[in-house]
C-alpha cells in the first residue's frame, strides 16, 4: 500500500478459542509454500527507473546551489527532491530536506508528514504523534496523518486512540482492504473474541481492484496459500514493478500472521523478504522494518535508513 500524499451491521459472534483455532488453520508455514520458487522471492530490477530518479535529484541539486528563488520555491525544491530521496531509501537524505523545507515554510504538512513517519520507524512514537499532530493541525482533511497517526499509537500499545484512527481512515474508503487489515490487527489486540467477525463482515464491501483482498481471502480462510502462490504468479504477466509491489505486500502480511501464530522465526523470515524488492515507499516495506527493529534484541538499523 503506497504511503500516497493526500491519499451498524449485526456482529457474528465468535468466542476467543474460535478465533486462535481460525488461526491454527492456517498455520502452515507460508515458507514451505512460497519460500519454494525463487521467482516468488525478487521481482527483476529496472535500474533505469533509479537512474531516471537519480538525474532529477542532480537537477534539483543543482539549481538549490545556483539559483535565486523565494523562499517559498526552495522549500518546494526541497521537497521534491526529498521524495526522490525517500523513494530511494535514502531516508537521511529525505529528512535533512523535508526539514530545511519547514524551516523555509513552517506550514507544508506534506513535509510534516514525512517526517513523522522517519520518527514512527526509528520507534519514537511520542514525536511520530506530534508530527502527525501537526499535519493535522494544517490540514484536519489529510487522510493519511490519521492513519499514520493510528500507526503510532499502534505500535506504542494505545490501542484505543489507534481505534479511532484507524476507524476513520477505513470510513473514508471501505472497499480498500489495507485498511480493513491494519483495522484488524489493532482490534485483535483489543477484542480478539470479535475481530475476525468484524474483518469477515468488512470483507464483503472489499474491491477485486486491490491485490490486497486476496490477502484478506486468504485471511478468512477463503483460499488456501497454494491459491495465493498461484495469484502472485499471475501479477508476473502485468508488470515487474506491480510484481515487486505485490510481493512486498505479501510477505508483509503473512509476517503479521505470523507474529499472532507466535513463530517468530519465519516472521522474520518473511520480514525481510518483505524487503527484499526495495519498494522503498510503501508501507509494508517501511513497517517491515520496524517490525524487524522491534523483533532483534539488539536494534541495529541498516547504514542507509533513518
Amino acid at each position: 500500500m503506497c504511503q500516497l500524499q493526500k491519499r451498524v451491521c449485526s456482529l457474528f459472534y465468535f468466542p476467543f478459542f474460535s478465533l486462535w483455532l481460525f488461526i491454527a488453520g492456517c498455520s502452515t508455514s507460508p515458507l514451505s509454500v512460497l519460500g519454494t520458487d525463487s521467482q516468488l522471492i525478487f521481482s527483476d530490477t529496472k535500474p533505469q527507473e533509479h537512474l531516471d530518479q537519480e538525474v532529477v535529484i542532480a537537477k534539483l541539486s543543482q539549481v538549490l546551489q545556483l539559483e535565486k528563488m523565494t523562499r517559498e520555491d526552495r522549500a518546494a525544491f526541497y521537497f521534491e527532491r526529498g521524495v526522490l530521496y525517500d523513494s530511494l531509501g535514502l531516508w537521511t537524505l529525505s529528512r535533512f530536506d523535508f526539514s530545511q523545507a519547514i524551516q523555509l515554510k513552517p506550514k507544508m504538512a506534506d513535509a510534516y508528514n514525512y517526517l513523522g513517519i522517519y520518527a514512527l520507524i526509528e520507534g519514537d512514537y511520542d514525536a511520530a504523534i506530534d508530527y502527525f499532530n501537526a499535519v493535522l493541525t494544517l490540514d484536519p482533511n489529510y487522510s493519511y496523518a490519521f492513519f499514520n497517526r493510528g500507526l503510532s499509537f499502534y505500535y506504542s500499545n494505545r490501542y484505543t486512540e489507534a481505534e479511532d484512527d484507524f476507524l476513520k481512515f477505513y470510513q473514508e474508503e471501505t472497499a480498500n482492504p489495507y485498511r480493513v487489515l491494519w483495522l484488524y490487527f489493532n482490534e485483535v489486540k483489543q477484542n480478539p473474541n470479535q475481530a475476525l467477525a468484524l474483518l469477515k463482515q468488512r470483507s464483503t464491501k472489499l474491491s477485486n481492484e486491490y491485490w490486497g483482498t486476496n490477502i484478506v481471502q486468504y485471511y478468512l480462510d477463503e483460499i488456501s496459500l497454494t491459491e495465493l502462490q498461484q495469484r502472485v504468479k499471475q501479477y508476473a504477466e502485468k508488470s515487474q514493478s506491480q510484481y515487486a509491489e505485490v510481493l512486498t505486500e505479501t510477505y508483509f502480511y503473512l509476517a503479521k500472521q505470523q507474529l499472532m501464530l507466535h513463530n517468530k522465526q519465519d516472521a522474520i523470515t518473511l520480514f525481510k523478504l518483505a524487503m527484499v524488492n526495495q519498494v522503498y515507499s510503501f508501507v509494508e516495506y517501511r513497517f517491515a522494518l520496524l517490525e524487524l527493529l522491534r523483533l532483534s534484541e539488539t536494534k541495529v538499523r541498516p547504514q542507509s535508513q533513518p
